[in-house]
C-alpha cells in the first residue's frame, strides 16, 4: 500500500512538471504569435500604402475608391454656383479671409447633397463646415450634438456674428419649444441652424412629426452630427441614443448628412456608417497634427497634484484661460475650491450642476472673468474658444481619443499653448473601473498609460500610430517633452525585479488572497503587513520605480486585470497574466526604458519654466552651490586645525564612537542626502569588524611610513571601517545573523532585512570612496582639494545642510587620503 502511494505521489509530481512546462511553452508560443501578428500588420500596411497611390496626397484619405484624388480636386475649386456666395459669406459673417485645409471641398460636397463624414482636428473649423452651408441653403440644418455646452458655446458665437440659431433640450420652456417647432415649418425660415440632443431625436415624437413636415416641405436642408464616433460601441464616447438616429436617413432619405468628428478609427467610422444607414458617404480626414501645442507628461509627486497645478498657473499662465479637466464630479469641486484657496480664479464644471449654473461658469469662463474652469468631460466637446492657454488634467484621460480632443481645447488661436497630463499609478486603477463595462474600455485604457509611460517616443508619433497617420518624428519640431529632452532614459533589465514582484502575487494568490496594485507596491517596498514581508525579498527600488515596473508588466501580459463587483463599488487586483509563466524560464529577459533621474518637486518647478531660463537658472545655482560647498569645506577644515589638540586627547574614544555608530548612522544619514542614481543592483557584501582588526599588516606599514609620520595627528587616527573581504563579510552576516542577543530582540527576517539595509547604504559609500580616490592624488594639499570634485556630483536635500553634509563626508574619506599619501 504505501508503495502504491509513493508512486502515485512521483507519478503526480511528474505530472504537475510537465504541465507547468506546457504552460511555459503555451506562454512562449502566444507571446511569438503577438509578434508575429504585429509584424503581419506593419507588413500590411507598407503593402496598403504603396497601393494607395491614388488618394488624395499628405493625410487626406477617403474611404470609397471611386472617390478619387481628381474627385477631390474638383470639389477644392471655386466654380460652383453657390461659391460667390459662401466666400461672401465667409468674409462677410464669419469674419474669415480663407478656408482651411479640407473646409472648402467639405462645404461643396455638402451643397451638393453628398453624404459626408469628416475627420478633423479639435479647432480645425469642423463647425464652419456646416454653418456656412446653411447660411447659403433654403430652410434650416438640424445639428445633433451630444452636450448641452457644446450648443451653447455655439449658440453664443452665431448670436455674436448674427447668425439665426436656436436649441431644443431638457431646460427650453414650454413658449421656446412651441415657437420653435413652429418655426420649423415657416417657410420664411426665422433660423438657419436647430440644435438638438440625440435623445431628443429618441424621445421626442412631437419633433420627428415636424421634421417630416419640413422635409416634405423641402425646408430641412441637411443633416449635421456632431461627434458622430459617439454612435459606435467601439467608440470612446458611445452614447446609447446615437445608435437610433438611423431613423432619421431611413424617414428623410434624401436629406444629406454630415458626420464631424475629430477623433475616430476606420473601424469606427464603419460601424457609424452601418448605424446611421448612410449608403456611401464621402469620408475625409485632416491632418491630425496641431503644431502648435506642446505636450507634455509629468508624473505626479502625490495622489494631489493641486499644488503642482496652481503653481504653473500663477508663474506660467498669469492672467491666461485655460482648463483643468479632472476624474470626477467630487474632484472638480474640490480642485476648484482648492485653487480658489490659492487666489486663482476657478470654477467647477459638471453634469449634476443646474443647467443655469453651468450656463453662468461657461459665460464667465467666455468673458475672462474666471481664469479657470475644473471640469470632467461633460465640458469641452466643440468648445471653440480661441485663446486658450493651457488644458491640465490632473488625472489622466481614459483613452487616447479622449485625450486628444480635451487637449485640442487648447491653442484654437493658432498660438502655442501647453497640454500637461499629470500620471499618477492610482489613477489608473480608478478608471479601469470606471471602464469596465465597455467594449475595448481597458485596451483603450492601456493605450492612454503606455502613452503616459513612455520615454523614448515622440508623443505625436503615437498619437499617430493610434489614429493611423503616418509621422516623421522631425516634424515635431520639439513640441513634446520627449523630443525636447533628448534621450534622457535608460534602458535596464528588470527580470530579477520582475521574477520578484510576481512572487509576491503568486504567494498571495497561494493562500486565497487578493492584492490591489497598492498593496503589492507597499509590500515591495517593505510597508503594509507583516505577514506580506516576511515571504518576500525587499527591493531597494524608489517608489517611482516600482510603480513603473509593476505599470509595465501589466501592459506587457505579465499582470492581469481582475475586478470584484459589489452592490456599491468595483476593485481592481491584480493577478498573474497569461505571460506570468515565461519568468520560469532562465533564459527569458524583460527590459524596459525608464527616465534617468527622478523627478522632485524641486525639478518639477524648473522645467515648468521656459528652456533658456532653465539654462540660465540652473548655471546660477550650480555657481552657488559650489560656491556654498567650497566654503563649509573650508570652514571644516579650519575646525579640524583648531581643534587638532582636543582631539589629540580624545583619540581613543573618537575611534570608539566612529567605530560603533558607523553603521547605525549609515541609515539616517544617506538617506537624506545619497540617492541611487540607477536601479542596478550590485551584489556586495558588508563587513562588520572589531576596532582592533582593522589594521592590516600593509596599513601598519603605511602608519610607519616617514610620508605617513609628516601627516596631521587627525589624519593619523582615521582608520578604515570597512573591507572588500568576502570571507569576512559571510563571517559577519552569519555572526549577526545567528547572535543570541540579535534573536531575543528582533525576528530572524527583521535581521535579514536589516543586513540588507546595510548592504545597500555600504554600495553607496563605495560609490563616494571611490570618485574621491581618483581626486586625492591631487599636488595641492588640504582637505578643500581633495573634496571638492567629488562633491560637485552630490545632491542635497534642503532640509540637510552643505556644511553637515561636508562633515560626514570628510569622515569618510580621510581614510582614503592616509592611504593614498
Amino acid at each position: 500500500m504505501a508503495n502504491n502511494l509513493d508512486d502515485a505521489q512521483a507519478e503526480l509530481d511528474s505530472v504537475e512538471a510537465e504541465l507547468e512546462m506546457v504552460e511555459v511553452q503555451i506562454s512562449e508560443l502566444l507571446e511569438k504569435q503577438t509578434k508575429l501578428n504585429s509584424r503581419k500588420n506593419k507588413l500590411l500596411q507598407i503593402l496598403e500604402g504603396a497601393c494607395s497611390s491614388a488618394q488624395p496626397s499628405g493625410s487626406s484619405k477617403l474611404s470609397k475608391p471611386s472617390f478619387s484624388k481628381q474627385d477631390l480636386q474638383h470639389y477644392e475649386e471655386s466654380d460652383f454656383s453657390w461659391s460667390k456666395e459662401v466666400q461672401a459669406k465667409l468674409c462677410s459673417v464669419f469674419q474669415l479671409s480663407k478656408f482651411r485645409p479640407l473646409q472648402r471641398a467639405a462645404i461643396n460636397l455638402s451643397m451638393s447633397g453628398k453624404d459626408l463624414f469628416l475627420v478633423m482636428p479639435t479647432g480645425r473649423g469642423k463647425s464652419l463646415c456646416y454653418q456656412l452651408p446653411a447660411l447659403c441653403s433654403n430652410g434650416f440644418t438640424l445639428v445633433i450634438a451630444p452636450l448641452v455646452s457644446l450648443m451653447e458655446d455655439q449658440l453664443m458665437y452665431l448670436k455674436s456674428v448674427n447668425v439665426p440659431a436656436v436649441t431644443l433640450n431638457a431646460s427650453s420652456t414650454k413658449e421656446d419649444s412651441k415657437r420653435i417647432l413652429a418655426g420649423m415649418i415657416d417657410k420664411n425660415s426665422p433660423f438657419k441652424l436647430l440644435y438638438v440632443t440625440p435623445e431628443k431625436i429618441a424621445k421626442s415624437k412631437l419633433l420627428m412629426s415636424k421634421l417630416e413636415k419640413a422635409y416634405n416641405m423641402g425646408l430641412l436642408a441637411r443633416i449635421a452630427v456632431d461627434e458622430v464616433h459617439c454612435c459606435s460601441q467601439w467608440g470612446h464616447d458611445f452614447r446609447p441614443d446615437y445608435k437610433l438616429l438611423g431613423i432619421l436617413k431611413r424617414q428623410l432619405p434624401k436629406v444629406p448628412l454630415v458626420g464631424l468628428t475629430a477623433t475616430a478609427t476606420s473601424n469606427v467610422l464603419k460601424d457609424c456608417q452601418k448605424i446611421l444607414c448612410v449608403q456611401e458617404p464621402v469620408t475625409l480626414t485632416a491632418p491630425f497634427n496641431r503644431p502648435n501645442l506642446y505636450y507634455e507628461v509629468r508624473f505626479k509627486d502625490n495622489e494631489d497634484c493641486t499644488d503642482q497645478i496652481a503653481q504653473l498657473i500663477r508663474e506660467r499662465y498669469k492672467n491666461q484661460s485655460g482648463i483643468v479637466y479632472v476624474f470626477s464630479q467630487k474632484d472638480a469641486e474640490v480642485v476648484a475650491t482648492d485653487l480658489q484657496k490659492r487666489n486663482i480664479l476657478a470654477q467647477p464644471y459638471h453634469a449634476n450642476m443646474e443647467p443655469s449654473d453651468k450656463s453662468q461658469v461657461h459665460q464667465q469662463w467666455a468673458s475672462k472673468k474666471i481664469q479657470v474652469v475644473v471640469a470632467t468631460v461633460a465640458f469641452g466637446m466643440g468648445i471653440d474658444k480661441a485663446d486658450v492657454r493651457f488644458v491640465i488634467h490632473h488625472t489622466i484621460s481614459k483613452s487616447i481619443e479622449n485625450y486628444y480632443q480635451e487637449s485640442g481645447r487648447a491653442g484654437r488661436d493658432d498660438g502655442s499653448a501647453d497640454c500637461i497630463v499629470f500620471f499618477g499609478f492610482g489613477d489608473i486603477f480608478r478608471i479601469s473601473t470606471m471602464v469596465v463595462m465597455e467594449n475595448t474600455g481597458q485596451q483603450k485604457l492601456q493605450n492612454m498609460v503606455a502613452y503616459c509611460q513612455n520615454v523614448d517616443r515622440c508623443r505625436r508619433a503615437m498619437m499617430a500610430i493610434h489614429f493611423d497617420e503616418v509621422w516623421n518624428d522631425e516634424e515635431c519640431n520639439q513640441m513634446c517633452d520627449v523630443c525636447r529632452h533628448g534621450n534622457d532614459y535608460i534602458t535596464m533589465d528588470i527580470t530579477k525585479y520582475a521574477r520578484d514582484v510576481v512572487t509576491i502575487v503568486e504567494a498571495a494568490s497561494s493562500v486565497d488572497e487578493k492584492l490591489t496594485p497598492l498593496k503589492v507596491c507597499d509590500a515591495w517596498l517593505g510597508k503594509g503587513p507583516a505577514k506580506h514581508r516576511k515571504m518576500i525579498k525587499v527591493t531597494s527600488l524608489s517608489r517611482l520605480e516600482v510603480e513603473s515596473i509593476i505599470i509595465h508588466l501589466l501592459l506587457h501580459g505579465y499582470f492581469s486585470e481582475d475586478f470584484s463587483f459589489t452592490p456599491y463599488t468595483t476593485h481592481f487586483y491584480l493577478k498573474l497574466g497569461r505571460k506570468a509563466a515565461l519568468l520560469k524560464n532562465s533564459n527569458h529577459s524583460i527590459t524596459m526604458k525608464m527616465r534617468r533621474r527622478v523627478m522632485s518637486h524641486t525639478t518639477v518647478k524648473k522645467v515648468s519654466e521656459s528652456p533658456v531660463e532653465k539654462i540660465h537658472k540652473e548655471k546660477n545655482q550650480k555657481d552657488e552651490t559650489q560656491e556654498e560647498v567650497e566654503t563649509a569645506l573650508i570652514d571644516v577644515s579650519n575646525i579640524a586645525v583648531n581643534n587638532k589638540t582636543k582631539i589629540h586627547k580624545n583619540h581613543q574614544n573618537m575611534e570608539k564612537r566612529l567605530a560603533q555608530n558607523h553603521i547605525e548612522s549609515l541609515a539616517s544619514e544617506a538617506t537624506e542626502y545619497v540617492k541611487p542614481t540607477s536601479v542596478f543592483e550590485v551584489d556586495v557584501e558588508v563587513n562588520l569588524i572589531e576596532e582592533q582588526n582593522c589594521e592590516s599588516e600593509e596599513e601598519k606599514g603605511l602608519k610607519n611610513s616617514p610620508e605617513q609620520q609628516s601627516l596631521s595627528p587627525k589624519s593619523k587616527r582615521k582608520q578604515p571601517l570597512t573591507q572588500n573581504c568576502a570571507a569576512n563579510a559571510n563571517q559577519a552576516k552569519a555572526d549577526l545573523v545567528s547572535a543570541p542577543s540579535e534573536l531575543s530582540i528582533i525576528s530572524a527576517a527583521a535581521v535579514e532585512e536589516l543586513h540588507h539595509l546595510r548592504s545597500y547604504y555600504s554600495k553607496q559609500l563605495r560609490r563616494i570612496n571611490y570618485i574621491s580616490h581618483e581626486h586625492l592624488q591631487s599636488s595641492q594639499p588640504g582637505m578643500l582639494t581633495c573634496m571638492r570634485e567629488p562633491f560637485k556630483s552630490l545632491r542635497f536635500p534642503s532640509r540637510t545642510t552643505i556644511a553637515r553634509g561636508a562633515r560626514n563626508f570628510w569622515t569618510r574619506v580621510s581614510m582614503r587620503r592616509k592611504l593614498i599619501q
